[in-house]
């Protein structure tokens, strides 16, 4: 969203002022997205490789939630923006994991790891791509829709059916973690705005 108060070049004062909230709404912002995640993205399955909570995971979603570019300071008009599933750096190999998780995954899907593929089916997998691939070979897993398929497999290779780990976020629509910041942006920048304007007015008359 861009400020719709224009700037010169001699409000210094004012712009400073802009600026200096629009940093404490960023740390607010990531606070809200982090509470969100936490309270959403939990998995009780000790079994499951996608584990949002993972120290792997969430650590690197919160450095890069951190690190996303809220502010563009570049012009006479300040813009402040929130990360979407658009805009969110989603890269790399470990992000890969959240990424399918907030998506959302219609049907039911189960966790297949390399070794338990090639017992079931008596070949290499080639034609997925595993979830995060910074883990070892033999921990990385692919997600698979449970048909009956891959359920008789399951039966006749292990003895039983629910060897495989139920992928946790199965039947899940999409996750808007990443959008829980935005009603309280938008119902609270006016007031922000002028507060920061005041705040440099008051200085500006003590001769600051």
């Amino acid at each position: 969203m861009d400020m719709k108060r224009a700037i010169k070049g001699t409000d210094n004062k004012v712009r400073d002022s802009i600026i200096k909230k629009l940093y404490e709404v960023k740390v607010a912002v990531v606070s809200i997205i982090m509470d969100n995640y936490d309270s959403r993205l939990v998995v009780t399955d000790r079994n499951s490789k996608t584990n949002p909570q993972d120290p792997k995971y969430r650590d690197e979603f919160q450095e890069r939630l951190i690190d996303f570019e809220y502010i563009d300071e570049s012009s006479a008009k300040i813009s402040f923006h929130l990360p979407t599933m658009d805009t969110f750096d989603f890269r790399g190999s470990t992000m890969k994991v959240i990424e399918q998780i907030l998506e959302g995954t219609a049907g039911v899907y189960v966790e297949v790891n390399e070794e338990d593929y090639e017992k079931m089916f008596g070949k290499r997998i080639i034609s997925r791509d595993p979830l995060d691939t910074s883990v070892i070979k033999k921990e990385r897993v692919y997600l698979m829709r449970y048909n009956n398929v891959l359920r008789t497999s399951e039966r006749r290779t292990f003895g039983r059916n629910n060897y495989l780990t139920k992928y946790p976020f199965s039947n899940t629509p999409p996750i808007p973690v990443l959008d829980s910041a935005d009603i309280y942006v938008k119902n609270n920048m006016n007031k922000w705005m002028d507060d920061a304007v005041g705040d440099a007015v008051k200085k500006v008359k003590r001769g600051m």
